[in-house]
């Protein structure tokens, strides 16, 4: 038996894009292979992720509704999952406790006595950061020791309670249902306008009839006097019609349960351009298939995560803008050309997706 290791901690839309089918991957290639797995509990905490942008800085403690493990711990090539944390070791299984399962807490110090201990045949750490010229499915194969594979249909493996919880909790919305995904009015660079969501909203009131639902942590049901879980939230999205969103992680939640989704993209190549780029080709009905709405560009495409301003503003918009950086860009209506996007040009897509 082949024996693996994989550490990722990463974000929401990692755990979602591309864990699920590098696992899958090495169980096809690698049968009967045991994999073990070392993610997080949680993102990191955010006042030591502001203070420092340095991989492991404040993870292991519990927060976004249980973040990767909460998503990884349902799915089937998975041998071993493990609880990540910065500085405390627990093989008792102690401290991470989830959906009444009990998982062994990996400090740094022991990850790495197991890495050099020669119980593993391959040790994988998927913690990379993207060049804009990447493309994110063959980074990640390439990592992993297999540069010509291309299988990029990612899913989430929600159980059968999850989707019971779900229905209950939604089944009183009407349809259509249309999904605002978190993240679409936000701030950072690579979302889009927040003063064109009233106007959005009330678009799609007139045209359907019944307000759009909104998709995130902030806007979780309640089912029996608690709020959904993680994974019981994104089980929601599999009794909707049609998701809105921007890249991030509702994207990828939404498309990864099989929900048509629609993409407003902008100043990144089409090969980053998920879900509708890496999921499609495995759709075979195209009234299933996810759409991007690509907005105006110049010249220079790249990642909106640096300490600059964007390329295409000139030195009197930054000036007006008050960019600090990509988490605080300032003014919205100059931050990227995401932001030009109409709600007549998002209207239009959508009339066409729910023929």
């Amino acid at each position: 038996m082949q024996r693996f290791l994989l550490r990722h901690l990463g974000n929401l839309g990692d755990m979602t894009f591309f864990v699920p089918p590098v696992l899958e991957s090495l169980k096809k290639h690698y049968p009967g292979c045991h994999i073990t797995v070392v993610t997080s509990w949680g993102f990191k905490e955010k006042k030591r992720w502001l203070a420092s942008r340095s991989l492991g800085e404040g993870w292991g403690k519990r927060n976004q509704g249980g973040h990767s493990l909460h998503l990884l711990m349902t799915n089937p090539h998975i041998d071993e999952l493990a609880h990540w944390h910065d500085t405390t070791l627990s093989l008792a299984g102690d401290i991470c406790h989830e959906d009444g399962q009990s998982f062994l807490t990996w400090s740094r110090d022991y990850y790495e006595e197991q890495k050099q201990s020669g119980k593993f045949d391959g040790v994988f750490e998927l913690d990379f950061g993207l060049k804009i010229e990447d493309n994110p499915i063959n980074r990640v194969y390439e990592s992993v020791g297999l540069p010509d594979e291309t299988f990029g249909n990612y899913r989430l493996y929600l159980t059968e309670q999850d989707r019971a919880v779900a229905r209950a909790a939604i089944d009183a919305a009407p349809r259509p249902r249309i999904v605002l995904l978190e993240g679409l009015g936000g701030i950072p660079m690579r979302h889009w306008d927040p003063g064109k969501i009233p106007a959005l909203e009330a678009a799609i009131k007139k045209v359907y009839g019944v307000a759009p639902i909104w998709f995130g942590a902030r806007f979780a049901p309640y089912y029996q006097g608690r709020p959904l879980t993680l994974r019981e939230n994104i089980a929601t999205l599999t009794f909707c019609d049609i998701a809105i969103g921007v890249l991030s992680g509702p994207i990828h939640f939404a498309a990864a349960v099989g929900l048509p989704t629609l993409t407003l993209y902008g100043d990144h190549p089409l090969h980053r351009a998920a879900p509708a780029y890496f999921l499609n080709p495995y759709i075979s009905d195209e009234r299933r298939w996810h759409r991007t709405l690509l907005s105006p560009t110049g010249p220079v495409m790249k990642i909106f995560k640096p300490e600059t301003p964007d390329s295409n503003l000139t030195p009197a918009e930054v000036k007006r803008q008050n960019f600090k950086n990509w988490m605080l860009p300032g003014r919205q209506a100059s931050k990227s050309s995401l932001a030009v996007i109409t709600v007549a040009e998002i209207m239009l897509v959508l009339q066409d997706m729910m023929r």
